[in-house]
């Protein structure tokens, strides 16, 4: 089956990189070592979580923090998939746990190292059009975008979530069939030489920089770091490829000299393409001008203009036309909790809680003033991998949010504490809440039906739960705007 990657060959490829330490099968009850040529079976996907297990899928069991993913190889087994995981010191490469009915394991002695030469194997015997997408805000909801207007054209296939990292990139490419005529892929990044790896994986021919700003400032070290980072993609993109670059991003010089393919670019004050951006008071959206075309935009935020105007230029470049554009655009879902307008116990709630950093935060409060209605609140987590600067960078961004017109602010926990801070040097009104209960009975004692609210946070803080806590405890329900 072409679209079945066959064990025996996804062995043979991790023991000519000496990576296999070994193949076990499940009979009679007990686990029993197989010479790796022998194995019969294949997987057409891969997970992580036992959880998401289906029949046909591989199974990677990975050692965290809080699980080790060896001890769930059985259970993935028992649900009709394969599994990857890693040797244990000392050479006991046999599955822990009891043996299902039938199944197969192939153990490997760095099982994240292995996940990636599998996904690189598979993606060179597969044709899509590959499109890669970074940048420090936006890649998410540009991915989206991108993915939606492609399926006007033909079957995509694209990231789920915000899976871009070491394991995530991987793991979308291994997903990759036949029948996709293009791959949306998301590459993130939290240093110098992340970007580089995965777009070698990807192969992409179009490649899409949203930006460059101060995000994973920890890990970059700098503007100029991140710049280099994201412009790492450009490096993988073939002659006849197409750079699709921010011209109003700080970097863009220096990517468009490194673009080995042309380059198609946009901007509100440079760029070859132009867009304005104008809001809809009526369902909270807007309208995006570009070229002098208008283009329904399917989320709040001026900056969502410009992640649209990202993707339909990229949509472009990969060949769809403005019908199909159009016709795969009216389709398009948010991914989870970022930029998601609700209208929740009569209040505009907009949840971008997925993640947080300076510029996101401000922008995310920008695009709260833009809606219609009463008060703008922001109900604030802290800011994640900031650096060294992380604490001036906490009050100044508290400061900007009060210049941005939130009226009152909500820090949740400790690490919100500078917020507050800053927001109250600002002129504003800050509250403290420990815990993200205490920050919904606040809204629901003090907000009023009509006014605006921003829930927001780095991904550590979980702020989706203050939503949660208004839905469950306070009683809010919801109606879409």
């Amino acid at each position: 089956m072409r679209d079945r990657y066959d064990l025996a060959a996804a062995a043979a490829d991790l023991a000519g990189v000496g990576l296999l330490r070994g193949a076990w099968i499940a009979a009679d009850g007990a686990w029993r070592r197989i010479d790796p040529d022998g194995l019969d079976g294949g997987f057409h996907d891969a997970v992580l979580d036992s959880r998401d297990v289906r029949p046909g899928v591989l199974f990677v069991g990975l050692r965290g923090a809080q699980q080790d993913g060896r001890r769930f190889a059985g259970e993935a087994l028992r649900g009709g998939a394969h599994a990857l995981v890693g040797g244990v010191a000392g050479g006991a490469d046999e599955p822990e746990g009891p043996a299902p009915a039938s199944g197969t394991v192939l153990v490997a002695s760095d099982p994240v190292a292995a996940l990636s030469v599998l996904a690189a194997r598979w993606r060179s015997r597969m044709t899509p059009l590959v499109i890669g997408v970074t940048g420090s805000n936006g890649k998410t909801t540009t991915k989206d975008l991108l993915a939606a207007m492609l399926a006007g054209a033909g079957p995509v296939h694209a990231t789920k979530a915000n899976h871009n990292n070491v394991q995530g990139v991987p793991l979308t490419l291994l997903g990759l069939a036949s029948r996709h005529r293009f791959a949306v892929i998301e590459m993130g990044a939290s240093a110098v030489g992340h970007i580089a790896a995965r777009a070698a994986l990807a192969r992409p021919a179009i490649g899409v920089i949203t930006n460059a700003a101060g995000a994973h400032l920890e890990e970059f070290g700098g503007l100029e770091q991140v710049i280099a980072g994201k412009g790492e993609l450009l490096a993988a993109l073939p002659p006849a490829g197409t750079a699709v670059l921010n011209a109003d991003s700080p970097g863009f010089a220096e990517w468009r000299r490194q673009a080995p393919c042309p380059v198609v670019s946009w901007g509100k004050r440079a760029g070859d393409h132009r867009w304005d951006w104008a809001p809809d008071p009526a369902t909270g959206r807007g309208v995006l001008r570009l070229d002098g075309e208008q283009w329904p935009v399917p989320l709040p935020g001026r900056h969502n203009g410009a992640n649209l105007c990202a993707a339909l230029l990229a949509a472009r470049a990969a060949g769809a036309s403005d019908a199909q554009i159009r016709r795969g655009l009216a389709t398009f879902r948010a991914s989870p909790h970022r930029a998601d307008l609700r209208r929740l116990g009569g209040r505009w709630v907009l949840d971008d809680s997925y993640n947080a950093n300076p510029e996101s935060m401000v922008s995310a409060a920008r695009m709260l003033g833009e809606l219609p209605g009463g008060p703008a609140w922001a109900v604030v987590g802290g800011m994640a991998e900031l650096g060294p600067r992380s604490p001036a960078l906490h009050r100044e961004c508290g400061r900007e949010l009060a210049a941005a017109g939130i009226a009152r602010l909500v820090a949740v926990g400790e690490a919100a504490q500078l917020l507050a801070e800053g927001f109250r040097a600002g002129g504003g009104r800050a509250e403290e809440c420990p815990d993200h209960a205490a920050a919904a009975r606040l809204l629901d004692r003090e907000t009023r039906p009509g006014d605006r609210i921003l829930i927001k946070g780095s991904r550590s803080t979980a702020m989706e739960r203050v939503l949660a806590e208004l839905r469950e405890h306070a009683g809010w329900t919801e109606e879409r705007p």
